[in-house]
């Protein structure tokens, strides 16, 4: 029976949807069966699912990048009527036709051929992730556990730490490097809208939209897209995943997933009675977006399973394994390439005999060093010394960019080595117009967690009576990357508690937007500043409440029994920052009339409250003396 939920009143109903739905999907999923769900179309174009869409997709770089109509996200959505925005979006569910996508090229790193890119509609792209939203707890219950690729809280380094573990545990030392030719450009429509329903996405409301979004096509050729998935659309990560999850299975079926009559423990045992007693061909799989690799133990297995994914490929999906670029790899005598990483077993201190050697794949780190060693010369020549610091820090952040990318591979120190004394002399060269010197790292001021540790000189310039330098690839460390628990997820209480065990990052907490009961009128008016009262404002004034944790910023009482009022510090900016979290508070009503008037005897408060409500009435004297 298929399963249906109430429609979410509030983000905080929201999310305990999106954990309820991978609940029952993991249930059902664990019980060898596959979930059901219906009136999925009523939860995704529910307020609360459209505006934590917006809230999601302003904060991208792109947001303000129009597709065909022109439109972008802060002047055609943020500053519009609140109600005017739900019942766009609530129509586009309704009526839904997308528009065509707008295609650009960029760069693809170290080739002179362009990877092509679209661009949808603002529009389109807030449907696309309110169905992202509702349809990923669903999905992630039952992707296979070791596909990294566009999966929250998973990244590359884990898939490298993965293929460390199979070797260590199981010295199959044969690698299929798997490549397939134009893999998102050739996904086929209708076996991905048939896996979706297989997976548990049973409203066809949703799949006929989803059916209408991969048909989209491109502008400059005014065609309609028959296959692949547009990249550049929020939900084509998730799409392309539950369509190379067919791989995953029947890969994962053949060995790691296979079941056997008798129950184990242990995998390990299981194995090695699969081994034993059968003629089953070993196979571990570790898999992020499309690239993958598979292990196994000797080069005629490794020929078998290239041969039989072949098959696979061509016969259900429709894909074609690329025959030059799936390599078959003894990784005792030779690296692999993987997500930009090169690893190696070397003859070391182990039970098996041999040790993991990982480094940056070394192309890949020459381009970007030289990329950051161009940028430096670049800096123009008529930089202000305050104008220098600030290069120097954008400098830094792509150093440790790199770094923090890199740190998970054993040698990242040794191989960082052979390009840091060319990114230090192009810097040292920078710097010589602003009398710049070699100074020990752990004597300047900026990046101190790093500095602090190292004595190494670094290019530097003195801005006023501190130094500041051009930090090196060489301030780095390998840092072993912790394996995947596969009960850290966005959609447990467990889950969440885990990631921030891990990472220290707590996750957003849900808007309070409950808190304000003029769910009518969806803002509080007050004199000429109510006209600002626009989408934006209503979706931030609950963000800014969640930051203020429930309590007025002047008198500090709770702002639970009586609605909060939300208070611009400076009501004199553009549109487009006047909203901004930063510049509202939320107050209690008698503290916002205070504060709103100078007149107003404030005797009644007590003196921290009284300093606080002159110094936001200066604010807005100085704001108002500034705009005039």
């Amino acid at each position: 029976m298929a399963q249906q939920f109430d429609y979410p009143k509030t983000e905080t109903q929201l999310r305990e949807i999106q954990d309820a739905l991978y609940q029952h999907s993991k249930e059902v999923y664990e019980a060898g069966g596959r979930p059901a769900f219906k009136g999925l179309l009523e939860i995704m174009s529910a307020e609360s699912t459209i505006i934590t869409a917006i809230h999601n997709i302003k904060g991208n770089h792109g947001s303000e990048t129009p597709g065909v109509d022109s439109k972008t996200m802060r002047k055609d959505y943020l500053q519009k009527p609140f109600p005017w925005v739900v019942a766009d979006i609530q129509r586009a569910f309704k009526y839904f036709e997308p528009q065509q996508i707008r295609r650009v090229y960029i760069d693809k790193p170290g080739k002179s051929e362009k990877r092509p890119l679209g661009i949808p509609a603002i529009r389109d792209r807030i449907v696309q992730e309110c169905m992202r939203i509702v349809l990923e707890p669903i999905l992630e219950a039952q992707f296979f556990a070791h596909s990294y690729g566009f999966r929250p809280m998973r990244d590359a380094a884990m898939a490298l730490e993965r293929v460390d573990i199979i070797m260590h545990n199981t010295g199959n030392y044969w690698i299929v490097e798997g490549d397939i030719s134009k893999c998102f450009d050739r996904i086929d429509h209708s076996i991905l809208i048939k896996r979706l329903y297989h997976m548990g996405i049973k409203d066809r409301r949703v799949l006929q939209i989803i059916k209408a979004m991969l048909k989209a096509g491109v502008m400059e050729e005014r065609a309609v897209n028959e296959e692949g998935t547009p990249q550049g659309g929020l939900i084509s990560p998730l799409l392309a995943n539950v369509y190379l999850d067919i791989m995953d299975e029947w890969v994962s079926k053949q060995w790691e997933n296979k079941r056997t009559r008798h129950q184990y423990v242990q995998d390990q045992s299981r194995y090695a009675v699969m081994r034993k007693k059968t003629t089953l061909v070993p196979g571990y799989l570790v898999r992020y977006a499309d690239d993958f690799i598979i292990a196994t133990d000797t080069r005629a297995h490794a020929e078998d399973w290239k041969a039989r994914l072949q098959s696979f490929l061509q016969e259900k999906m429709k894909l074609t394994l690329s025959q030059e670029k799936t390599l078959i790899t003894d990784i005792r005598k030779k690296y692999i390439k993987f997500l930009g990483y090169e690893f190696k077993m070397v003859r070391g201190k182990s039970r098996r005999g041999y040790i993991p050697r990982t480094i940056p794949d070394r192309e890949r780190l020459k381009r970007r060093a030289d990329k950051i060693a161009e940028d430096i010369k670049k800096i123009p020549g008529n930089y202000s010394r305050e104008q220098m610091v600030g290069a120097i820090n954008r400098i830094n952040s792509q150093i440790r960019g790199i770094i923090q990318y890199y740190q998970c591979c054993t040698w990242v120190n040794i191989a960082m080595q052979k390009h840091s004394r060319k990114l230090q002399l192009a810097a040292r060269r920078r710097l010589k117009q602003y009398n710049g010197k070699w100074i020990p790292a752990n004597q300047t001021r900026n990046l101190p967690r790093v500095h602090q540790q190292y004595k190494q000189k670094i290019p530097s310039i003195k801005y006023r009576d501190i130094y500041v330098g051009f930090t090196a690839l060489t301030f780095c460390r390998w840092e072993r990357t912790p394996p995947k628990n596969q009960a850290e997820t966005p959609y447990t209480d467990t889950g969440r508690q885990l990631y921030f065990e891990r990472t220290k990052k707590k996750k957003m907490q849900a808007r309070l937007d409950e808190m304000y009961s003029d769910r009518s009128a969806r803002a509080i008016s007050y004199g000429k500043w109510g006209k600002f009262n626009n989408f934006e404002f209503i979706m931030n004034r609950a963000y800014a409440l969640n930051r203020d944790k429930l309590r007025c910023r002047v008198c500090g009482g709770w702002l639970i029994a009586n609605t909060p009022w939300a208070h611009r510090i400076n009501p004199y900016l553009p549109l487009d920052k006047v909203n901004r979290v930063n510049n509202l508070i939320s107050l209690h009503k008698k503290c916002f009339i205070a504060v709103n008037n100078p007149n107003q005897d404030i005797s009644e408060f007590d003196v921290k409250a009284q300093k606080k409500i002159v110094g936001y009435r200066d604010k807005l004297v100085i704001s108002h003396t500034r705009n005039k």
